[in-house]
Formats: C-alpha cells, sequence, structure tokens
C-alpha cells in the first residue's frame, strides 16, 4: 500500500498545476526595437500597432502554455523597476550581463546579439578605451549604460530610444554609440541612414536578449515557461520569427519627429 501511495504522490507531481496554483505574470517591456517595439514609436504617434522579435516569442510561449498574451509597454526604467521590486512581472527584453545576473529570474535566451561600437566619421572605436572621453550615446537604463559607467566613463548620454542615439550620431552630437548590433541598424534604419556606411568597431560582448522576471520566481513556473519555448524553437515557428525580423525594413521617423528637440538625460 506505502509503494502505491508514494507511487500515486509522484505521478501528481508531474501533472500540470491547476491553473489557479500558477504564477500569472504580468509582462513588461519597454519600445526595444526590434524586440518590442510599436509602429509607428510613441515619440511621434500617440497610438501604434505592438510587434518585435521578443515580443512575438513570449506571446506565442504564453498563448501555449495557456498564460494571457497581453504585454505592457512603458518607459523601460519603469519595467526594470516593477521586475526588480515587485513579485510576478515578467520583462522583456533583458539583456542579461553580470551586473543584473542576481537580480532577476533569467528564463529564456530568446536570441543572442553582438553588443558593438560604433562611431562618427573620423572616430576611432576599435576599443572602449579610444572613445572614454568623448560624447557616447546609450539607451537609458540599459546594459550598456551600466557598463560605461562601471568603466569609468563621464559623458554618457543616454536617450529613450535607440533611434535618437542614431540621429545624434548623424548630427554628430554623439561621437560613438553603444548598442545591440540589431538595435543599432534597426535605428539607423529608422532615422533614413545606410546601415552600409556604419562604423561598427569593437563587440565589447555577446548580448544575450532575455525573456527574465522577479528574482523570486519559483522554479516550476521557469521550467514550464521553458517547456513552451522548446516547442516554439522545435516546431520552425522561432525560426520564421526570427528571419521576419533580421529582414525587417523599418518605416521611417517622420522628419516632423525627427526635428523636435529630445532632452538631454543624464
Amino acid at each position: 500500500m506505502r509503494a502505491i501511495l508514494a507511487a500515486a504522490a509522484a505521478l501528481l507531481l508531474l501533472l500540470p498545476l491547476p491553473a489557479a496554483a500558477q504564477q500569472v505574470l504580468r509582462l513588461v517591456t519597454g519600445e526595444l526595437p526590434p524586440y518590442a517595439f510599436h509602429v509607428p514609436p510613441p515619440t511621434v504617434a500617440e497610438q501604434g500597432e505592438p510587434q518585435g522579435l521578443v515580443w512575438e516569442v513570449v506571446r506565442e510561449v504564453a498563448r501555449r502554455i495557456g498564460h494571457p498574451q497581453t504585454v505592457e509597454f512603458m518607459p523601460w526604467p519603469r519595467a526594470q523597476e516593477l521586475a526588480l521590486t515587485r513579485p510576478n512581472i515578467g520583462i522583456l527584453a533583458l539583456t542579461r550581463s553580470p551586473e543584473r545576473e542576481a537580480h532577476y529570474a533569467w528564463v529564456f535566451n530568446v536570441v543572442t546579439d553582438d553588443l558593438v561600437l560604433v562611431g562618427g566619421a573620423g572616430v576611432d572605436v576599435s576599443s572602449l578605451e579610444k572613445v572614454r572621453e568623448r560624447p557616447t550615446g546609450v539607451l537609458l537604463r540599459s546594459g550598456a549604460e551600466q557598463l560605461l559607467r562601471e568603466q569609468g566613463f563621464t559623458r554618457i548620454l543616454p536617450a529613450p530610444e535607440e533611434w535618437i542615439n542614431a540621429q545624434r550620431l548623424r548630427d554628430r552630437l554623439i561621437d560613438a554609440w553603444l548598442a545591440p548590433r540589431l538595435m543599432v541598424l534597426h535605428a539607423v534604419r529608422e532615422v533614413g541612414g545606410d546601415v552600409a556606411t556604419l562604423a561598427i568597431g569593437a563587440v565589447v560582448r555577446r548580448s544575450e536578449i532575455w525573456f527574465a522576471a522577479s528574482r523570486d520566481l519559483p522554479e516550476a513556473e521557469i521550467l514550464r515557461w521553458r517547456r513552451g519555448f522548446d516547442e516554439v524553437r522545435a516546431d520552425g515557428t522561432y525560426d520564421r520569427i526570427l528571419a521576419h525580423y533580421t529582414r525587417l525594413r523599418p518605416a521611417p521617423v517622420p522628419d516632423a519627429a525627427r526635428r523636435q528637440p529630445i532632452p538631454w538625460v543624464n
């Protein structure tokens, strides 16, 4: 009888949790093209169509595991603050870095990019040391910003969206720009630039773009999401989404919006 009861208990552990017992993550993100973004962007329109490589992958995983697919867009610093300070927050698309490692539960790696240093005309971007004293653009509250601050950079100029860094580089308001390669290419196209003329220098480090969550997310819930992601990869859905966004040619940010002054953030 004991053996039967033990076997029954083990079987119950393998069954999926009832919906009421599962964690219902609140999914949040910022404007992070091509990972998660609106067309047109909120800086130029009140409404837009949400899309993005990470946005689509996470929503597809959510659908398969029976989780609500709603993703809330908000300022990127706010999304990070929620994931750091509140339980049951899922955050798209967070770069996994040594500086962030202990602060989040890392659920699955959606895509791996390169964190690259981009330079203006005549600027040596072969290493971070070469631009340490130059004005350098980054995304506000990003892993790139944190890295430069830890490296002792004093002329860091954060922007709320990467297309602003692309525009500032074209206008020579910054000399260098540190960002993941896919974000650089998308942002340059948004401001009508030619990616073939970009001066891309050092690959500072690999940039893993993750779906992460509040640090105390139970391991069983992490595994549930990972199994859903494995399904998305196994049947070819992931490859189709990735191919779409690597070929994407974004609509340019309207000239009128690009001429509006964007406040500097220190």
